[in-house]
């Protein structure tokens, strides 16, 4: 978090996040310890995602953090990345947390059969 306090210049930059990232991070009670979980869910994705090949290009804003109703984070994507997901029939779960001045998340992809447990939904 201390980092993100030293980059100010990134946060409205549009390189990282997204207006709707931004409008509910400013929102919490810490804005930056949000910010910083977020920016660990995007890290963590873009690592899961490196294991899997074949994914196109894609920039931070295109993998959105978005919230439930009951608050729960979410990774919406957006444009090729997003395209590609669907055609690859995976899912996204992530999990975020923060306490003090460390963020850390954690992403999970689940392709294809191992999403219903090789059932059919």
């Amino acid at each position: 978090m201390t980092e993100l306090r030293a980059k100010r210049h990134l946060l409205g930059s549009g390189a990282l996040f997204t207006a709707g990232e931004l409008a509910h991070c400013h929102s919490r009670p810490d804005p930056y310890a949000s910010l910083a979980g977020l920016f660990s869910a995007k890290e963590a994705f873009v690592k899961a995602l490196s294991s899997l090949g074949g994914a196109p290009a894609h920039t931070f804003p295109e993998v959105e953090v978005v919230h439930g109703p009951a608050g729960q984070p979410r990774i919406q994507l957006h444009g090729p990345i997003g395209r590609w997901r669907l055609r690859q029939d995976l899912a996204v779960e992530v999990s975020i947390s923060h306490t003090g001045d460390l963020a850390g998340a954690v992403v999970v992809l689940l392709a294809g059969p191992a999403r219903t447990g090789g059932r059919t939904p």
